[in-house]
């Protein structure tokens, strides 16, 4: 019989009796068959795929069989549709103890020959990383200690000669933030990265985080799933000199649960309580003033606050954004927005509702607008008592739709004429271009007292003008 083996290119053959055929990194068609069979096959006449030769170790040589890790692996999310935190695993910043647990057949006589290895996929950079380790011998420690070795498999590797062929043990290392589940993370970024006004504080006091976010996904909505998703996995992000992280002193924030009773009653989605609340930590006032993610009393919440001159730092710094210029927001003016003096201002001037009409220009111009407030400007409710800039400063982002209304209800141009005003705002997950549909896809129902919330419900002018403090403009 006739035997063919085709590398490559094109040939023809004319056999007689049986031919094999064996086809190398390809296959063999017909062009007068459906199927891939030779024509002719009938006669006898065959082909098959070719296989290099398997390597085999031999095993009259010194090689490892199987290693083992001696160290209790610790449990996290399934990272599934189950939903469940019984997924055993290795965790940032623990020493594993590893040792051979049997040989192919001769044991080295000199153990030192016995070398370690660990091989993994860096999602980071797209590639695989194999680390050789300096310790030798048939034993070894290893501490976990690379955050990109984070949400990946590991896998442990001892050999004498051939790190490929001989022993390699498979172990999960878990996200960093490790008892939350990743589909239901990359779902939430996702999300977020389509709608940022899903992005929601709830009970927390992270509303100037919110509007960082809200903006950052604006700008660039890659830049966002970019940093989310590595910051779940890995424990902290950097852009440019920026880090990502939470506080030295709140790192216990990566062990939390959401079955947490502190957790849950924030009443936030996961990765919106992950992104949130570290980068807050991270911009901890000092080490004893620190913000751990939670808020059990008026002193966390304190540590929550988003000062006008970090928010407007961050908004280059992380955000990403070129320009980031505050107005009226020095220390000096928002405490003269309260009190007597700034009730008798606000009655014979206008000044606040000429530079709302700058911030709509600035708003058609495409420039984003973080808004200080207090809260009470959403339930219509004005008031110039100082307490209020502690307990109801609240930030929001401005969305366009300036509209003016005299005292009959008629649209107005002219501020001195204005008695009402409507624009838009995003606050609260709330989305205001569709009346708060909420992920459910059913009508979401505010609160009454929210109903400058709706459209095309207005406030009245004395409502702004005492709620409101100034702005941040971004570009």
């Amino acid at each position: 019989m006739s035997r063919i083996r085709i590398v490559g290119g094109t040939i023809t053959k004319t056999s007689k009796g049986a031919t094999t055929i064996e086809v190398l990194d390809g296959h063999f068609k017909s062009n007068a068959a459906k199927e891939n069979r030779w024509v002719g096959e009938e006669k006898g006449n065959t082909y098959h795929e070719y296989k290099a030769p398997e390597k085999k170790v031999d095993e009259k040589k010194e090689a490892i069989k199987e290693i083992e890790c001696l160290t209790t692996l610790d449990f996290g999310s399934t990272n599934d549709k189950a939903d469940g935190v019984n997924n055993p695993g290795m965790i940032f910043g623990k020493t594993y103890h590893f040792r051979v647990k049997s040989y192919l057949k001769d044991v080295p006589k000199n153990k030192l020959e016995i070398k370690w290895l660990l091989k993994y996929h860096n999602l980071s950079e797209n590639k695989w990383e194999e680390i050789p380790l300096s310790v030798k011998g048939d034993s070894v420690k290893i501490t976990m200690n690379e955050k990109n070795m984070c949400g990946r498999f590991i896998y442990v590797r001892a050999y004498v000669k051939d790190h490929a062929t001989e022993a390699e043990l498979k172990i999960w290392k878990h996200n960093r933030f490790r008892w939350f589940n990743r589909l239901k993370i990359h779902q939430q970024i996702k999300d977020r990265a389509k709608d940022p006004w899903k992005i929601s504080q709830e009970y927390s006091s992270l509303c100037g985080m919110a509007a960082l976010y809200y903006a950052m996904i604006k700008r660039d909505p890659k830049a966002y799933e970019n940093l989310a998703k590595e910051l779940f996995r890995t424990g902290g992000y950097k852009v440019g000199a920026y880090v990502v992280k939470p506080h030295e002193k709140a790192l216990g924030m990566y062990e939390t649960k959401p079955t947490d009773s502190n957790y849950k009653s924030m009443g936030m989605h996961e990765i919106d309580w992950i992104v949130l609340a570290t980068t807050r930590s991270g911009e901890s006032l000092n080490s004893q003033f620190v913000y751990n993610g939670f808020e059990n009393g008026d002193m966390d919440m304190l540590k929550a606050v988003n000062w006008p001159d970090m928010l407007t730092r961050m908004c280059k710094e992380v955000a990403g954004y070129a320009n980031a210029e505050s107005f009226g927001l020095n220390l000096y003016s928002i405490m003269n927005k309260k009190g007597i003096e700034a009730k008798a201002h606000d009655y014979v001037s206008n000044s606040d509702l000429l530079e709302l009409k700058k911030i709509d220009i600035k708003y058609n111009a495409g420039h984003n607008i973080l808004m200080m407030i207090d809260s009470n400007m959403i339930e219509d409710v004005s008031g110039y008592n100082p307490i209020n800039l502690s307990t109801n400063s609240h930030w929001v982002v401005y969305e366009g739709g300036l509209t003016f209304y005299d005292i009959h209800g008629n649209i107005t141009t002219k501020v001195d004429q204005a008695e009402k005003v409507f624009f838009s705002i995003y606050t609260w997950g709330l989305d205001f271009k569709n009346d708060y549909l909420p992920e459910s896809g059913n009508k979401k129902e505010v609160n009454p007292k929210y109903k400058f919330l709706y459209k095309p419900y207005y406030i009245d002018i004395k409502t702004f003008k005492s709620n409101y403090y100034g702005f941040i403009e971004v570009f």
